[in-house]
């Protein structure tokens, strides 16, 4: 995934990109490059400052959608930047057991379902403060992935590839 975006910072222009790859997830500042890591293990979320003649720039990636902040307002959405930090522990624990209760309940298929929910629902409703809202996704995440699981389960035992039950 490449992202380039250019901005104007005191009369003068400047590119910012972000790549991502087999080698790492890098952020590129004019040319200058800067190795970036995820802030959390199943889910690609990075916050990067980036200072430039007093402004603040910060490279802000979700899963697989990364947007530029400038003084504190994204360039591709307009919406107000929230810090990464600031998002609720609760989003972050709903992601962890989506994408591990999914490997359980149905392997692949749930890991997917559960990273789905979270880049979708989970880290964007912690973003907004909406905790109802993230409750009901998570929920919704559980229930879609255990239909999954019984209809695996179902296909399974009609082809015959679990005969003994």
């Amino acid at each position: 995934m490449k992202k380039t975006w250019q901005v104007q910072v005191n009369e003068a222009e400047h590119i910012i990109e972000y790549k991502s790859g087999l080698t790492g997830d890098k952020i590129i500042v004019n040319g200058q490059s800067f190795r970036v890591r995820s802030q959390n293990y199943f889910l690609r979320m990075i916050d990067y400052p980036i200072q430039i003649g007093g402004t603040e720039l910060r490279v802000v990636v979700i899963g697989n959608k990364a947007d530029l902040a400038v003084n504190g307002k994204y360039q591709g959405t307009g919406e107000d930047y929230v810090p990464l930090h600031k998002i609720p522990t609760l989003s972050y624990v709903f992601v962890g057991l989506s994408c591990i209760g999914g490997y359980f309940l149905c392997g692949i298929i749930g890991v997917t379902i559960g990273l789905l929910f979270s880049t979708l629902g989970y880290i964007r409703l912690g973003e907004k403060g909406k905790t109802g809202l993230l409750i009901a996704a998570f929920a919704g995440c559980t229930v879609v992935q255990v239909l999954v699981m019984f209809l695996l389960a179902g296909l399974l035992i009609s082809t015959g590839y679990y005969s003994y039950l």
